[in-house]
């Protein structure tokens, strides 16, 4: 960091730093936004163990829990257990459909698609840190955004997240398969 020196009003040198060159910036305002930066670094979510406690499993067979996962996730959209759904469901959950519409956990849980029957099928499930990604097959009869559904098994990407208390679903994408 370079220091110049500043004239005071006695007339004498003092030394100032680059910043005090800015206007609002003071030295007291430069150590509260040095503070927060230390801060934001250790930070929870910068933590191998979040806020709430337990620290990230290491999942022996990430295929198993990835499964275990979607397959709640769908059982719980078949029987439009809501309550069920919000605890799953991350704060930040998206969905991407296959349809090109798109929404959030509260525009999800407001619209909820109707499955009369589904199988699951190849799953294929990979962990980094606190997240889980689960790619598979679906294969659902139903009704989505008011249109009936049964495309066949089409391919799934879903993503948990780990809180530290358990695995909440962040992300959940479908492709219709292609078609030619």
């Amino acid at each position: 960091m370079r220091i110049t020196a500043k004239e005071t009003r006695a007339g004498k040198a003092s030394p100032t730093a680059p910043w005090s060159r800015c206007t609002g910036w003071t030295p007291r305002l430069v150590a509260a936004a040095l503070a927060l930066g230390v801060s934001l670094a250790f930070a929870p979510a910068a933590s191998p163990i979040p806020a709430a406690g337990r620290p990230v499993p290491r999942l022996s067979n990430p295929t198993k829990t990835g499964s275990t996962l979607v397959n709640r996730f769908f059982v719980l959209l078949q029987r439009k257990d809501r309550a069920g759904l919000r605890r799953l469901l991350s704060p930040a959950f998206q969905v991407q459909r296959a349809d090109g519409s798109s929404a959030g956990r509260s525009q999800y849980l407001a619209n909820l698609a109707t499955i009369n029957k589904f199988a699951l099928t190849k799953p294929k499930a990979t962990q980094a840190g606190a997240a889980l990604v689960v790619r598979y097959l679906a294969e659902v009869e139903g009704v989505v955004n008011g249109k009936p559904y049964t495309p066949g098994p089409a391919p799934r990407l879903s993503v948990f997240v780990w809180n530290g208390t358990r695995w909440l679903l962040a992300a959940h994408a479908n492709f219709n398969p292609l078609g030619g």
